[in-house]
């Protein structure tokens, strides 16, 4: 098959699933800090209060990056995009948006809270000084699933980077975070001071 052609079959996908969220009334538009945080405080809760061992690896995190309600919606070309920010010592230091992409078929709409744990200070000092961090390009992120017992698989415990992806179910085994992309964002942030202004306060609260 020719180059354009694979290019065309990428364009009518793309459509088609810009029709598929419209109609479906998926909204992915900007939310701002308030409403992102309220979300990040939801899904801390749901996360420590159905799924059994999940406060002591908070405990002992030393940044932990929540990207709540992330929405997946596809036909033949899927999408997977949330909004979040990375918390430091009880003060969000940074928001983020999470985004990924695949093709194949994946009809349907979802969403999951996706929470990251860093327990090494080198791993999210990169992630944080980053323009934008890819899982399995700029590192790697251990998806921790339910054990034996109800409790979480340790197994996965020792890596410098956790995630955890749950729904209203609790843990959603088997998936991978590979391609997925984060960026820095500055929701209500108006002007180019308002920008520098966040920027201070993440460096002072980091030091």
């Amino acid at each position: 098959m020719r180059p354009y052609h694979h290019k065309n079959i990428y364009t009518k996908s793309l459509g088609c699933l810009y029709l598929f969220i419209m109609l479906f009334g998926i909204n992915i538009n900007a939310k701002s800090s308030s409403e992102i945080d309220a979300s990040i405080e939801s899904a801390i809760d749901r996360f420590t209060n159905e799924i059994q061992g999940a406060q002591t690896y908070l405990d002992g995190a030393r940044g932990i990056l929540v990207i709540p309600k992330m929405i997946k919606a596809g036909l033949v070309l899927g999408i997977e995009y949330g909004e979040g920010a990375l918390v430091v010592d009880n003060i969000k230091v940074q928001y983020y948006r999470a985004f990924s992409g695949s093709l194949g078929l994946q009809l349907g709409i979802g969403s999951k809270d996706l929470i990251v744990l860093f327990y090494d200070d080198e791993a999210m000092d990169d992630f944080i000084y980053s323009s934008g961090w890819q899982v399995g390009v700029d590192g790697s992120v251990a998806i921790l699933d339910m054990g034996a017992g109800g409790s979480l698989d340790s197994t996965e415990a020792q890596d410098p980077i956790v995630g955890f992806v749950f729904g209203h179910k609790g843990l959603i085994a088997g998936l991978s975070l590979e391609g997925t992309k984060f960026t820095k964002i500055w929701p209500d942030a108006e002007s180019e001071s308002d920008d520098d202004s966040i920027e201070a306060f993440n460096e002072n609260a980091l030091d």
